[in-house]
């Protein structure tokens, strides 16, 4: 049989909607909204009618009538701090604060304060603190007017029906939350960052998370280099010698030439054992094959600190990412088994909201830090490239938390 239309239930749900307007909670707090929006913008238009005036009658003293402005926009600024909080509490609505001009030490005083005058994301701010005034006086204006309609059409004052105060008792409620969705939207026009601002701090997102890339890369390049160089070339250098000297006595001595040939031998596994260790660092074949899981499972099979694995993907997750969680996990262990002296850690891998994270703990000694040239700076960098986010949690004593949350690719 086919569901059933579902026009029916959403008519009653509106219906129910605008008979319970009068008294529900998302009407008062949007009351609560305008009325302290329009308070503000009343503050703000008359601090800044006496800073204007302020400014013209002191632009006579060097400076002062410029330092007057300035102080007037960053009052602006905290105006705008305000708003963002009130939005967010009565109205439901985050809005991120756009990039405002920084105290830079290279600047004098005069140039710091030119740099507020001039913003154009200052000047979006001001335009909120004048814009909202007339809108939110506007819609509770409305809203009065309404009121009056109801309380005319109840008493019967002026011949009115009382059906009109019925209409006006159910339509002051949307009145005022269109008067509180308005405030919403030039909130988010004014107070937010503008879309070339958007745009640029992309630009420098990205820009930054491909330099991070790069360096990562660059990192592992000179890991893999020193371990070549420092470990597996010494041995491959020692076996030759030592297959030489066995040719060389092989005729004359052949238990000597056999002593450095069984000598040969173990060096040559244990070169082998180490190359295989290096390309595991590179790239474990078990990741492309099993997954996160066996792959997780081998590494921390060999590990002095029992560790605890969990993983739970609802699907595998594409390989840039999946090898973001292996590296990051692999690295976290080691430097539990080396560093942290703890007696267990574990390991939960989860997928959730199109996000994946990775959460190695351990209950060692703490102290853990990301520092320039660091395993865990790799880690974040690793992280960062894939437009993750990589955070350390490791205070004296532990225990450590290391997360890792990167968005899933689909």
């Amino acid at each position: 049989m086919p569901p059933a239309p579902a026009e029916p239930v959403q008519g009653a749900q509106i219906a129910w909607a605008i008979l319970t307007g009068p008294v529900a909670a998302r009407t008062w707090r949007a009351v609560a909204s305008l009325v302290a929006s329009l308070v503000a913008g009343g503050v703000f238009f008359a601090v800044l009618i006496v800073a204007l005036l302020a400014s013209g009658a002191l632009s006579w003293i060097v400076g002062l009538g410029l330092l007057v402005l300035s102080a007037t926009l960053r009052l602006s600024a905290r105006m705008a701090r305000l708003d963002r909080r009130r939005i967010s509490r009565l109205a439901g609505a985050q809005i991120e604060a756009p990039p405002l001009p920084e105290a830079d030490p290279d600047l004098t005083f005069g140039q710091r304060q030119r740099a507020w005058v001039q913003s154009p994301a200052v000047r979006r701010l001001v335009a909120y603190q004048l814009i909202r005034l007339p809108v939110t006086g506007a819609s509770l204006t409305a809203v009065s007017f309404t009121w009056v309609g109801m309380v005319a059409g109840f008493t019967g004052i002026g011949t009115l029906h009382p059906l009109l105060g019925v209409a006006c008792l159910f339509a002051w409620p949307l009145e005022i939350r269109l008067g509180s969705a308005l405030d919403v939207t030039l909130a988010r026009a004014l107070l937010g960052p503008s879309r070339s601002g958007q745009l640029s701090a992309e630009v420098q997102r990205l820009g930054a998370a491909r330099a991070l890339a790069v360096e990562s890369a660059e990192a592992e390049r000179r890991r893999i280099e020193r371990d070549l160089h420092d470990g597996l070339q010494p041995k491959l250098v020692s076996l030759a010698l030592e297959l030489g000297l066995a040719k060389a006595r092989f005729e004359r001595d052949p238990d000597a030439a056999r002593s450095l040939l069984d000598r040969a031998h173990e060096e040559a596994k244990t070169a082998i054992q180490d190359l295989r260790g290096l390309v595991r660092g590179i790239h474990p074949s078990v990741l492309d094959e099993r997954g996160l899981d066996a792959a997780l499972s081998a590494l921390v099979a060999s590990c002095a600190v029992p560790v605890r694995v969990e993983v739970r993907l609802s699907q595998r997750p594409d390989q840039a990412r999946e090898a973001v969680a292996y590296f990051v996990t692999a690295e976290a262990i080691t430097n539990v088994t080396k560093h942290s002296g703890a007696t267990r850690a574990a390991v939960m891998i989860t997928e959730s909201g199109g996000l994946l994270r990775v959460l190695v703990e351990d209950d060692g000694q703490g102290g853990a830090r990301v520092e320039p040239g660091g395993g865990l700076a790799g880690l974040a960098a690793r992280v960062t490239a894939v437009d993750g986010t990589f955070t350390v949690t490791s205070p004296p004593g532990g225990p450590t938390h290391i997360e890792a949350v990167v968005p899933c690719a689909r």
